[in-house]
């Protein structure tokens, strides 16, 4: 009683503070400390992850998957934990990661009650608007829809002329520059790719292959792809607020001023009356009463524009990579491609349907130097769900890691090696390939909200090879060949240049 009556001597709480502030640290102090330990052993011990596998400090806290995620490492160390502890592996106090096809089957698939995004890492857009790829169940259901025509085989065959004048442009700046010294092909697939989607999203193309250069809404993707990064690390923490602190210099706001940018296109092209097949005429001409809003159609065509471009980039990047340092495999592909057709004007996107050797490059390719690296995260819905056998509960975190799924050794003869042949038929069912786990190989992701645009990627992606390979005899720069060494992943993966020899072919 007596302590009672002194303290209210004192007056007011900040009076308090005032003649106290040692002692009023130190409890505040050894509070945050208790705290912290309490809540360290509850993740350990009490959890209802606690019985499944993975390191304890991880377990324990999400402070190592965020240290590995700000260096690019985090899907590197996620293999070798999954190589370690298994399929299943506790990644985080609440979250799980799996590497079967199974668990792609159960946490993507079709279902009644649909594993939503994680509300933690759901990425936002910019403007707040909802976009394909971040939108809820049912806003997702109506842009599909609208979507899906502008991604149709019949989209696609409309389509050719407009990706048969960027890639033939491609084949005439190379030709034109080749001489010159060793082209960086990382960047000529860049800006192949960017014109031409910014082309078919927008009704113009970003210049890149006119300029043989970046223009500023192309070179701010690696600054968008990091803050997306950063910013899920700060949303766990509810830190976004203060984003700007922990932010590195020239990362923050790259989004929306590409949104500001692709806006503006957007708008051009609405006021261009044209029959133009592009998306937007897909989009416009089916916007009935359950259409796109002019703000989703803003934030669609945006991240089209991204998603579409970096990932055909950089899957064009490591198959080249690849191929150049496997000179039998380039060997065997060359000859397939410059045997199947007489001129260049043969390949078309029909044609190149028939390279099955190409197929086999590329499915192994998008295998070992997936462009969609990362975990795609659900959220278990209410109720809870069995994953691979084993009760997870409503609210856990889960997903399947692309790149650790694609290189976990019980799933793939020889998983770090390129070995094309696994894929070709009459050879991937027999030794030593029959027990490789095909179904858990799904780049494109799986169930109702997989890549829209696999069709298009897939066109891109033969076609530009294909040309290349039939005009031009490639080869890597003398001590290029650690180039995928110690590449970090932020989002997209931070390629370095990779500097190629063009000579185009002689042919009498």
């Amino acid at each position: 009683m007596n302590s009672i009556l002194r303290i209210g001597e004192l007056g007011s709480l900040g009076q308090i503070v005032a003649r106290y502030p040692e002692a009023i640290f130190a409890a505040s102090f050894i509070f945050l400390v208790t705290w912290a330990c309490f809540h360290l052993l509850y993740n350990i011990f009490l959890h209802p992850l606690k019985h499944f596998p993975g390191p304890t400090l991880w377990a324990a806290t999400r402070l190592p998957w965020c240290w590995w995620q700000y260096n690019g490492r985090l899907n590197d160390r996620l293999l070798e934990l999954h190589t370690k502890y298994g399929h299943t592996v506790r990644i985080a106090p609440n979250d799980l990661s799996f590497t079967t096809d199974t668990a792609w089957k159960t946490i993507y698939g079709q279902r009644s009650a649909e594993m939503g995004k994680d509300p933690v890492f759901r990425l936002h857009t910019p403007t707040g608007s909802q976009n394909i790829l971040v939108a809820d169940r049912e806003t997702h259901v109506r842009q599909r829809r609208l979507l899906s025509h502008a991604f149709s085989e019949k989209a696609l065959r409309e389509q050719e002329s407009i990706l048969m004048m960027h890639v033939n442009k491609l084949q005439e700046q190379l030709s034109a520059r080749c001489t010159s010294g060793p082209l960086n092909m990382v960047a000529w697939y860049t800006f192949t790719t960017f014109d031409l989607i910014g082309d078919l999203s927008f009704g113009e193309n970003f210049g890149c292959l006119d300029n043989g250069d970046y223009v500023p809404f192309v070179r701010a993707t690696e600054s968008i792809s990091k803050e997306l990064t950063f910013m899920q690390m700060l949303i766990y923490y509810r830190l976004q607020k203060v984003r700007q602190i922990f932010m590195p210099k020239g990362v923050a706001g790259a989004r929306f001023q590409n949104v500001k940018r692709a806006m503006d296109a957007v708008d051009r092209r609405i006021n261009r009356v044209t029959d133009r097949k592009d998306f937007l005429y897909y989009i416009l001409a089916a916007n009935d009463e359950k259409g796109m809003s002019r703000a989703e159609i803003n934030v669609n065509a945006f991240s089209l524009s991204i998603a579409g471009s970096e990932s055909t980039a950089t899957l064009l990047s490591g198959a080249t990579f690849y191929l150049l340092t496997h000179r039998h495999i380039y060997t065997i592909l060359v000859k397939e491609i410059r045997t199947a057709f007489k001129s260049e004007n043969e390949i078309t996107l029909a044609s190149t349907n028939n390279l099955e050797y190409l197929g086999a490059v590329l499915s192994e390719s998008l295998r070992l130097y997936p462009p969609v690296a990362g975990t795609l995260p659900r959220q278990v819905p209410p109720g809870g769900q069995t994953i691979d056998g084993a009760y997870v509960p409503a609210g856990t975190s889960v997903g399947v890691n692309h790149f650790s799924c694609f290189h976990h050794p019980q799933n793939f003869y020889r998983a770090d090696d390129f070995l094309p042949e696994r894929w070709l038929p009459g050879i991937r069912d027999a030794a030593p390939f029959e027990k490789d786990n095909r179904a858990c190989m799904q780049p494109f992701s799986f169930g109702t909200r997989n890549c829209l645009g696999k069709n298009l990627a897939k066109a891109e992606m033969r076609l530009i090879l294909a040309k290349l390979m039939w005009r031009f005899d490639l080869e890597l720069v003398e001590g290029r060949g650690d180039w995928m060494e110690g590449q970090k992943i932020f989002g997209f993966w931070a390629k370095p240049p990779l500097m190629c020899r063009l000579e185009v072919m002689r042919r009498d």
